[in-house]
Formats: structure tokens, C-alpha cells, sequence
């Protein structure tokens, strides 16, 4: 049975774990007077200042911070400084016959996406995909958007319908300051829902095979990348067609592939004739231009959370509140 965490009332405390790479200080502090703003209390893990390497502590200390966070009974939601890598190597070290007896909320993406799988998988909670605590001035929660749709969700106002796309104009962001990241674009016509799973396309390859592989039949599929060439981009797409990952999903929504450009002289598709490559032609809707990864927008996507997509009107709704109250 799915389940949903309570929404947070001013004064509640949210947990900063850093289950990733190692954390940058300045902009860390930026996020958390942001959070402070919003009238959240805050408690920082212990490992998140750490370095090991480019983690932030060893895996044992970042289990077992993300460990204390979950089970500290004033902490209300946990939320991720970073991404980077690492996310995996802890899982084997988080015990979630005591995670699951504790429903709080999640928000993270990139390598986050590892965790967002993993509880999917092992206790079917409703998570999101959203903006992480470290912010630049143009990044993260600095940004307008991604920071009303992150108070909205915390808060529990939002409580379904359709995905707000960025007001540009709002933003103050030129028409050439989105190269190929929207608006949305449908890659195959029609209308589904489903459960909406996923996250960022090397982790979900990643865990495939793993006891937190990725179950996407009856589901809707979000994906989105960075950094990644396109035969990358390509190999990880095949191994989840080759797996049957692609078989039996209802529809697919894109997000940023930030870039994935092809780089040097050699003869490339671009990710973007990639992307069509998959799912063009599927006969299984396709919506590509999704503000949510790596680039400046950043939507709070709640995984797990069922969605209709139709790509024939361009329109993403959300069929449920993601959020108990």
C-alpha cells in the first residue's frame, strides 16, 4: 500500500544528510538560511561537512547519519545537501525493517534518485524529486520557481493537478537562456497514466539487477541526465530496453539532459535525436521538456504519486495529493 507523509507546519524541524558527494560550504549556507526563511528549524548531519575522498564521510558515517535523521522522531523531513555519487554504496547499510516503521519526507534528485528507488521498493513512499539544499545564486532554491514548488509541496497547499511550468518572463530569463530544455515537446502522441518512477538515467541503470531495481510496468517513467555523451546517453537507454524496463511502461516524461552534448570531431547523434531513437514510434506518449533535473528549473516531482500525461494537449497532471495532512 502506498504511503505519504504529513506536510510540515511552520517551527517543524528538517533534517540536512548529505548521502552523496562531498558538500560545498558556502552554498550550503545559502540553502539553509533559505530554509530558515520558510520557518523551518534545521538539523545538519553529522557527516555532512566531511571528506572522504568525494564523499561526504565514509559510507558507514553517511548510513548512519541518514539512519539518525530518519528515526529522530522531531525531524519531520529529510532532505539531501547534494548529489554527486555515493548514494548506492549505502544502501546496503541503511536497515529498512526500522525505516519503514518512520513516514517522513524525502527531496533530492540526481544520485539521490538511488534512494527515491530504494524506498519506492521497499516501503512504496511517496518521495520527490526536487531541489537539493545547496544553492548558488542562480541555482536550486535561489531560483523562484523551484522554491514556490518547494514551499508548496512542504507545506502541503499543493495538492494535485496540473505541473506549473516556469514563467520565464517571472523569472527574468531570456529566450535563449534555455537551449533545448523546453517548452514541452511531445516525442510520441497520446495520453496515459500511471505511477510516475524514476529519476536520473545512469542511477536507475546503476540498480538494475540489484534488490532495488526499478519496476516500471504499469508506471509512468521520468528521466533525466547530465554530463553524459550521447552513445552514453544511448548504452544506459539500451540496457533498460534490453531489460524490459521499456516494455511495459505507459508513457515517458524527459527532463533536462543537461549537458550531454557530443563533444569532439568524431561522427554523433545528438542526445536529442537519441532520446527520439527510444521512444519515438512506441505507440506509448512522450513528453520531452520536463523543468526538473540539472538545469535551473527544478519542479518538485513526487515519485511514486500517479500522474496523467497527454502529450497530444502537452499537459503533465498530477491525479493525487502527494502529501497526508
Amino acid at each position: 500500500m502506498k504511503k505519504k507523509a504529513p506536510s510540515l507546519k511552520q517551527g517543524d524541524v528538517v533534517a540536512i544528510v548529505a548521502p552523496s558527494g562531498a558538500v560545498h560550504k558556502d552554498s550550503l549556507d545559502r540553502g539553509v538560511e533559505i530554509l530558515k526563511s520558510l520557518g523551518y528549524r534545521v538539523k545538519m548531519g553529522k557527516s555532512v561537512q566531511k571528506r572522504y575522498g568525494y564523499l561526504a564521510g565514509n559510507d558507514i558515517e553517511r548510513a548512519h547519519d541518514f539512519m539518525s535523521a530518519w528515526t529522530d522522531p522531531e525531524v519531520k523531513a529529510v532532505l539531501a545537501a547534494r548529489g554527486g555519487y555515493g548514494a548506492t554504496r549505502i544502501l546496503p547499510n541503511l536497515d529498512f525493517n526500522v525505516l519503514r516503521d518512520h513516514i517522513k519526507i524525502l527531496v533530492g534528485f540526481s544520485d539521490i534518485t538511488a534512494l527515491h528507488l530504494a524506498f519506492w521498493r521497499e516501503m512504496r513512499l511517496v518521495t520527490f524529486h526536487g531541489p537539493m539544499v545547496e544553492s548558488g545564486t542562480d541555482s536550486s532554491l535561489s531560483v523562484p520557481y523551484n522554491l514556490e514548488g518547494f514551499r508548496q509541496i512542504l507545506d502541503g497547499s499543493w495538492r494535485g493537478g496540473e505541473l506549473r511550468m516556469p514563467d520565464e518572463a517571472e523569472e527574468g530569463v531570456g529566450p535563449d537562456e534555455r537551449p533545448g530544455e523546453g517548452p514541452l515537446v511531445a516525442l510520441e502522441g497520446g495520453r496515459a497514466s500511471g505511477e510516475l518512477v524514476g529519476g536520473n538515467l545512469s542511477l536507475i541503470a546503476a540498480l538494475c539487477g540489484t534488490r532495488w531495481d526499478l519496476d516500471t510496468d504499469g508506471k509512468v517513467l521520468f528521466l533525466e541526465e547530465i554530463g553524459e555523451r550521447p552513445y552514453r546517453v544511448d548504452r544506459m537507454l539500451c540496457q533498460l530496453k534490453q531489460t524490459g524496463k521499456l516494455d511495459g511502461l505507459r508513457g515517458v516524461l524527459l527532463g533536462d539532459f543537461t549537458d550531454c552534448d557530443p563533444g569532439g570531431s568524431s561522427p554523433s547523434f545528438t542526445v536529442q535525436e537519441v532520446l527520439e531513437q527510444y521512444f519515438r514510434g512506441t505507440g506509448k506518449p512522450c513528453i520531452r521538456g520536463v523543468p526538473a533535473g540539472h538545469g535551473k528549473y527544478r519542479a518538485m516531482l513526487p515519485m511514486g504519486a500517479s500522474v496523467e500525461i497527454d502529450a497530444d494537449r502537452l499537459t503533465v497532471r498530477f491525479l493525487e495529493q502527494p502529501l497526508s495532512t
